[in-house]
């Protein structure tokens, strides 16, 4: 059984202790700058000598706010992925990356440190996912694309085969783009 802790406490902090519980795993603790209450009591301030052993997911979506958490940290790193995702062979997820219910990751697909890969996304072959992106709930990410740093998808957005979105861009909901 897997130990984590969650730095965050709010919608996807709680949807990322729902899969840790799910897979088995266990939360030890949540870590937020802000008091607030967790299923498991008060969040507490971060503290690397709580849970050293711990691995820590950043329960938090704002792709900037997670960079600089990720930066300040110690603790090491977990990946989670849902037990109803298909993550294909040749795949490529990076550290304290996010993948979430019915998503689909196609092969050798690259996906970065701390991505948010939401319900129902899909990650056609061979794209590219940087680090510090986030996936809204049913986005499409054609083969061969790339989602530079930064980058937000929003719901249901769809990215066309080979387009290459530039870093920190926000893709709005139920669009495409080319």
């Amino acid at each position: 059984m897997t130990s984590f802790v969650i730095y965050g406490a709010g919608g996807h902090a709680a949807v990322v202790a729902d899969l840790i519980k799910l897979t088995g795993g266990t939360v030890e603790a949540f870590f937020d700058d802000q008091p607030k209450t967790t299923p498991i009591g008060l969040a507490k301030p971060y503290a690397e000598d709580l849970y050293p052993g711990a691995k820590m997911i950043i329960g938090i979506g704002n792709n900037s706010i997670r960079e600089k958490i990720a930066n300040k940290v110690s603790h090491s790193f977990g990946t989670l992925i849902h037990p109803t995702a298909y993550v294909a062979e040749g795949v490529e997820l990076g550290e304290g990356t996010v993948v979430l219910a019915n998503a689909v990751i196609q092969t050798n697909a690259k996906i970065g440190k701390h991505v948010i890969i939401n319900a129902g996304v899909c990650i056609d072959h061979d794209a590219i996912v940087d680090d510090f992106v986030l996936t809204y709930p049913n986005a499409y990410v054609g083969g061969g694309a790339t989602l530079e740093k930064g980058v937000l998808v929003n719901a249901g957005a769809v990215i066309t085969r080979g387009a290459i979105v530039l870093a920190g861009s926000e893709i709005p909901p139920l669009s495409v783009y080319r």
